[in-house]
């Protein structure tokens, strides 16, 4: 997919800053704040360590503004905010539109970077999600969630153990009539699979198909599976909270 002129124009305005950035990415303070953000990050649905993640990412940010690594790390913070399930709708668009603005920041610093595309799709997602479909597809949303979670793909298809196949199930299944597409939506899902057999959200976006689809046998077998896993095969935090979703899921089909 080819990257947006505007996008590209923009990344080589801001190259000298992210040439400076880069060296101050050398500096142990920074440093130090990124491995305190990614740690704290690694166990983030433990009481305050969101916390300790937006405080170091922060004080980063302070230390060298417009630095890529601490962008993208700000975008997948309030992509994971945005994608609580809890959340009220105005929320989780603000939160996704943060997600998706620094992302795109991160994208302008260093376009050869997943991350930046990656939580800027996420953000997107999420921000349409809070928003409603119909009223994000009027803002002409679809074509910039393709275009970024597109560059991401092509930069490494198997980031985060096949989270972008997951979000490419997950579009083409909450498209409404006539956009929505099961097939699609199944294809990249038993990819997502494919690349990581532990994949607890596949599962459940897959069961949720399966169940809209009329197979309420396959879905209630894929989100037993989803249950069954044991946290911590790539990412315990996502995998505990997909989890949420599969025995709410299964609650609702008693």
């Amino acid at each position: 997919m080819r990257t947006h002129p505007l996008l590209l124009a923009l990344a080589l305005a801001v190259a000298p800053p992210a040439r400076g950035a880069e060296a101050a990415m050398q500096s142990p303070e920074l440093e130090q704040l990124l491995s305190k953000a990614d740690a704290a990050y690694q166990v983030r649905d433990e009481p305050g360590k969101l916390d300790e993640v937006r405080a170091a990412l922060e004080h980063a940010a302070k230390l060298a503004p417009g630095d890529y690594a601490v962008l993208w790390r700000q975008a997948r913070l309030y992509f994971w905010l945005s994608d609580d399930p809890k959340l009220p709708n105005e929320q989780k668009s603000e939160l996704g539109k943060r997600a998706w603005e620094l992302g795109d920041r991160a994208s302008a610093v260093n376009p050869k970077g997943v991350e930046g595309w990656f939580f800027a799709a996420g953000g997107i997602g999420n921000y349409s999600l809070g928003i409603g479909i119909v009223k994000a597809l009027t803002q002409g949303v679809e074509g910039k969630f393709k275009e970024r979670l597109g560059a991401a793909e092509k930069l490494d298809p198997g980031f985060m153990h096949g989270a972008i196949e997951n979000a490419w199930g997950r579009f083409y299944f909450k498209l409404p009539w006539p956009k929505h597409d099961a097939a699609q939506s199944e294809r990249h899902l038993r990819k997502a699979l494919k690349l990581n057999p532990h994949n607890v959200r596949a599962r459940v976006y897959l069961a949720e198909l399966y169940e809209d689809e009329n197979h309420p046998k396959e879905a209630r077998q894929l989100l037993e599976q989803a249950v069954a896993e044991r946290p911590g095969s790539y990412d315990a935090p996502e995998e505990r909270r997909s989890q949420e979703l599969a025995r709410a899921a299964i609650s609702r089909m008693k």
